[in-house]
């Protein structure tokens, strides 16, 4: 696994290794998720020095195995600043991909869909809407998305022209109202949003739809994180403990 003319990636996490280097979580675009050596990155003269989460960077490595060193990081623009909100954004998209994506497993799809979540995430602070898509796409890219398109129990159809409210139940799907909520867990939503989330998902979400949108997510996607919490989902919550109560609209929106 050696790189001559070097590609596109985003730094996920680094970490220390030894007394100088660093290891490196990158997010490549042909190679998927990629841990590398950065060896002397944290002298202050390295040219590997600036290395750090959300830069973009073109990166060339040599080596194989499990951890080939990296040989060249060089910015594809400047970092720009980040608020509280985006920094913890920005953390809770890397969690997930470092949580459930493997070493090795190209997924050019969901790169790009990364990256454009993280400009959308620069340019609309306090957003939310593409946090959803994030979290579908992922699922989507990793063979767990259920079907929205027909009821799990009757293989009824969903119908764009009818106000109707449906059932999500993670790992099974959506229930049709002819059907009753199997469980308390089970997150009711409008026919308009299910349909919101099985398109492009490319505009804010509209008629009050993300805090329901964000609950039926989660679920699904704590079924596969084994019921283990993310770190960024707990200092989200301890992060607008601490700012209520200025923080409530950023917080509605950001629940979207």
């Amino acid at each position: 696994m050696t790189t001559e003319a070097g590609e596109r990636a985003w730094v996920l996490h680094r970490y220390p290794y030894g007394d100088t280097s660093l290891i490196v979580e990158l997010f490549t675009q042909t190679q998927g998720r990629l841990g590398v050596l950065a060896k002397g990155a944290r002298r202050a003269r390295s040219p590997l020095a600036r290395i750090e989460a959300g830069r973009p960077l073109w990166v060339r490595w040599l080596g194989r195995g499990e951890l080939p060193v990296l040989a060249q990081a060089e910015e594809l623009g400047p970092a720009l600043p980040l608020d509280t909100l985006q920094n913890l954004s920005l953390f809770y998209i890397n969690e997930l991909l470092l949580r459930l994506t493997q070493r090795g497993d190209p997924f050019p799809a969901l790169f790009l869909v990364y990256e454009e979540t993280i400009s959308v995430l620069r340019g609309e602070p306090g957003a939310g809407w593409y946090l959803r898509r994030f979290e579908r796409r992922l699922l989507e890219n990793l063979g767990w998305a259920p079907d929205l398109e027909r009821c799990a129990e009757c293989g009824r159809s969903l119908d764009p022209t009818r106000s109707e409210h449906w059932f999500y139940q993670a790992a099974r799907g959506v229930l049709c109202p002819a059907h009753d909520a199997p469980d308390a867990a089970v997150v009711t939503l409008e026919a308009a949003a299910l349909l919101w989330l099985q398109g492009a998902m490319q505009t804010r979400i509209a008629g009050g739809w993300g805090p329901s949108l964000r609950h039926c997510l989660e679920q699904e996607l704590q079924v596969h994180l084994g019921g283990r919490p993310l770190e960024s989902r707990r200092l989200l919550a301890a992060y607008l403990r601490r700012t209520r109560p200025t923080s409530t609209t950023r917080r509605e929106e950001h629940s979207e």
